[in-house]
């Protein structure tokens, strides 16, 4: 029983740590006017830095686990850096978090495995908070951003599903997809960087941290959570992005302040209430079919 209760409760909690990592982007690509893809190749270059120095040994192993993973992880970054430079951006962060729906319809399609009830009362009042959480800010955006927001739905959707594979190595697998956007992305940086200290700065953040750091978290979160939950739980990310942009906003670090209004709020609130019940049901039942055994 004790194993299957810590595994229910540090898995969730690595995936929680790894979505606070992934807030802070918001914030700090604000700081950054370089092209979009030299801001990924340098960031997932940094990552794979993070990931040599915390495994020291990574290996490349080409499995077909670890190689589906690295394309999904290569492909939610891109078409996400493109969804938002072709549609506004609570569309394409919106968009993206359809990945619990797309999780649900791989298992069952390709698996053959149909969802629980609670699962889909979760990724319903999940989807909900989300709208209510971003309604204030969306306006019509261009047909084929939001066409690109929804893949990287899928993709993102991909790499949890994925993820869970018997032939996929997490670390090994997110360090293929870090060298896979640095091969793609660091010829951007060539021409389109500058030599300001700033940009700098904030880029090291979000490779060592944003990214770096995020994956790690993840990597030993996704082993101990499933696809569902774990991308449950990930709905953080959007919640505390826009919290660090106010932040920024009130102390003067950017000229303009964004305050989430009180659909925001509550659309916060019926995230985070339904991940954490949705937690709670799953350590409960877990806990259950422990003691039955």
């Amino acid at each position: 029983m004790q194993t299957i209760e810590n595994k229910s409760r540090n898995g969730p909690l690595f995936i929680a740590l790894a979505s606070l990592c992934w807030s802070f982007g918001g914030l700090f690509i604000r700081f950054i006017p370089w092209s979009a893809m030299s801001i990924v190749g340098i960031r997932a270059f940094l990552a794979a830095i993070v990931f040599i120095i915390y495994r020291r040994n990574v290996k490349l192993e080409f499995t077909r686990g670890n190689v589906f993973t690295a394309l999904c992880l290569s492909a939610t970054t891109i078409l996400y850096v493109y969804a938002n430079q072709l549609t506004t951006a609570a569309a394409a962060i919106l968009l993206q978090f359809t990945a619990p729906i797309f999780i649900i319809l791989i298992y069952l399609v390709f698996y053959g495995k149909k969802p629980s009830l609670s699962a889909i009362v979760a990724v319903f009042m999940t989807l909900v908070g989300m709208m209510l959480f971003f309604v204030e800010n969306l306006e019509y955006g261009a047909l084929l951003g939001n066409i690109f927001a929804l893949l990287s739905g899928l993709s993102m959707a991909g790499v949890y599903v994925c993820n869970k594979r018997p032939d996929t190595n997490p670390e090994n697998a997110l360090f293929l997809g870090f060298l896979i956007n640095s091969i793609i992305g660091l010829p951007f940086a060539i021409t389109g960087v500058t030599a300001d200290i700033g940009p700098w700065v904030a880029v090291f953040f979000l490779g060592v941290v944003q990214v770096g750091f995020a994956y790690i978290f993840f990597s030993k979160g996704i082993k101990k959570t499933s696809a569902l939950l774990a991308c449950l739980t990930s709905t953080v990310e959007p919640i505390l992005n826009p919290i660090w942009v106010m932040l920024a906003g009130l102390w003067g670090f950017l000229p303009v302040t964004e305050i989430p209004g009180i659909f925001a709020l509550i659309g916060g609130i019926v995230i985070i209430l339904t991940v954490v019940g949705y937690n709670m049901y799953i350590e409960r039942t877990s806990k259950n079919a422990s003691g039955a055994d």
